[in-house]
């Protein structure tokens, strides 16, 4: 399985980053019961990881601090989707998703912890495409995994479910009768 970098753009404690990595696991284990690390922050610019971190972490310190996006997309080394923890992930638990494209644009959306190795494996496979990410990010107020607390106008209703309704109109011991359940349209 592909190791995804994760590169830290700011302070971030070694509690927030394990916190990170127990979240993402949980979450792809979630999905995919039995799903082993493949996350691997990235503490040096000498190689890029080939091995997932674990929880349990050294203390470290970044070379990535304050760079852009499009910075730390010139110094990727074939990773094609790679993760962000910004000075954001420490206020509300997100990571910044991104991908760098053959001419060089760069793509993001923002995700909860829980979502990010699930959703860059889907990515990896082809499971699911970024523009999917970014319209579901869009349309739950800026981040994938999280919930609007009140419905929006112009929304999507939720879906309903609905019951079965029996529309037969045959007389109570009639054989087509039994088909319906008493709870239904008599």
């Amino acid at each position: 399985m592909s190791v995804f970098p994760v590169y830290c753009t700011a302070e971030i404690p070694v509690q927030v980053a394990e916190r990170f990595l127990s979240e993402a696991l949980a979450g792809s284990n979630k999905l995919a019961p039995g799903s082993e690390p493949a996350l691997a922050i990235v503490t040096t610019t000498r190689f890029s990881p080939s091995i997932a971190s674990q929880p349990r972490l050294q203390p470290f310190s970044s070379p990535f601090l304050g760079q852009s996006v499009e910075e730390i997309s010139r110094e990727l080394d074939g990773a094609t989707f790679f993760a962000i923890l910004d000075g954001r992930s420490m206020e509300d638990e997100t990571a910044l998703l991104a991908t760098c494209d053959e001419d060089g644009t760069v793509q993001t959306a923002r995700v909860t912890f829980n979502y990010t190795q699930s959703l860059l494996v889907s990515l990896d496979i082809a499971t699911l495409g970024f523009g999917e990410i970014q319209h579901i990010a869009t349309s739950s107020g800026g981040v994938y995994g999280r919930n609007r607390e009140t419905p929006q106008r112009g929304a999507p209703a939720p879906r309903k479910r609905l019951g079965r309704w029996c529309l037969w109109k045959e007389p109570r011991d009639s054989p087509k009768r039994s088909a319906c359940s008493s709870k239904e349209a008599w």
